[in-house]
């Protein structure tokens, strides 16, 4: 399974894989937001300035 830009949160951490250590490489702690069921990585990326391509890649490089 392919993390997009519209999965969310809490899918892309429930996915085989290390996702989570991607989000802490960020300095993001989505794991315990309470909206990890609603945002989607497109909102995760456009509240904290990052770049698409390059969070997309790093997240679905670890759940490969």
């Amino acid at each position: 399974m392919k993390i997009e830009l519209d999965t969310t949160v809490e899918e892309a951490l429930k996915m085989p894989g290390t996702a989570g250590k991607v989000f802490k490489k960020y300095d993001l702690y989505c794991a315990g937001c309470h909206g990890s069921s609603q945002d989607t990585i497109s909102r995760v990326i456009i509240n904290n300035g990052l770049d698409p391509e390059k969070f997309l890649n790093d997240l679905n490089s670890s759940v490969e």
